[in-house]
């Protein structure tokens, strides 16, 4: 687990069904609110339909070039259907919501688990999320069915470093949360730490805490709440 880095460049072999299917199995075994299960992982295979995905996730080529390419999905649709089945109404709030979101994730890092211990790179895409509607349109997806990230899966091209991650002072905590002032100090301490990576790598005057006041300066993706209640989420 600590060896893992996300990879971006991947050799054009294809990845087993045998493979996929192993590690889907495996990454089930997840641990699920309620034996809910409320996941589903969508591979897509067409070519042309993997190169608009690449586009629409910000121009990432791995979306493309990568031995398989998969939507991780939080999934109601199941649940909806036995409710209709059943004769009995189907009500969604934020907790449903958020149930499916997180088995939906803990499913996905199990699964990237699994591939890299087949010796696989991975690379989680966000950007999925960068125009979903059209990514609503080009699978079809139906109601129910929430796309919430990508997922790269393939032969390594590269073997990156993975980048240093926060001391463990700064996420775990006894009790209670930390003051304000060991959480500030804990993050301070990590910026010469990642000062130094990003020096090491040809770029001077850089820290993380800039970057992250940076990120969050703005609203990101203000149409996920239209689109996901469009599509038969409540966020409230």
């Amino acid at each position: 687990m600590t060896a893992h880095s996300s990879v971006r460049a991947f050799q054009p072999t294809p990845v087993s069904t045998e493979v996929i299917e192993r590690c889907v199995g495996a990454a089930q075994m997840a641990s699920t609110s309620s034996w809910i299960q409320a996941y589903s992982l969508l591979q897509v295979h067409d070519a042309a339909e993997r190169e608009t995905l690449a586009e629409l996730c910000g121009g990432q080529a791995q979306v493309h070039t990568a031995g398989a390419f998969f939507v991780v999905l939080a999934d109601s649709r199941r649940h909806l259907l036995l409710a209709e089945s059943a004769g009995c109404d189907h009500v969604q709030n934020l907790e449903g919501f958020l149930v499916s979101v997180v088995d939906a994730s803990l499913f996905a890092q199990s699964l990237a688990l699994a591939f890299e211990s087949e010796g696989l790179g991975i690379c989680f895409i966000g950007g999925l999320r960068n125009q979903l509607a059209d990514v609503d349109r080009l699978l079809e997806l139906p109601r129910g069915a929430w796309p919430l990230f990508g997922l790269c899966v393939g032969t390594p091209e590269e073997q990156p470093e993975g980048r240093p991650r926060l001391p463990l002072s700064a996420v775990l905590h006894h009790d209670r949360y930390a003051s304000d002032g060991e959480v500030s100090a804990a993050t301070e301490a990590f910026d010469g730490v990642a000062s130094a990576h990003y020096a090491e790598r040809g770029i001077e005057g850089r820290n993380w805490s800039g970057g992250m006041a940076r990120r969050f300066m703005a609203p990101l993706r203000e149409e996920l709440a239209a689109y996901y209640t469009s599509k038969g989420a409540r966020l409230c």
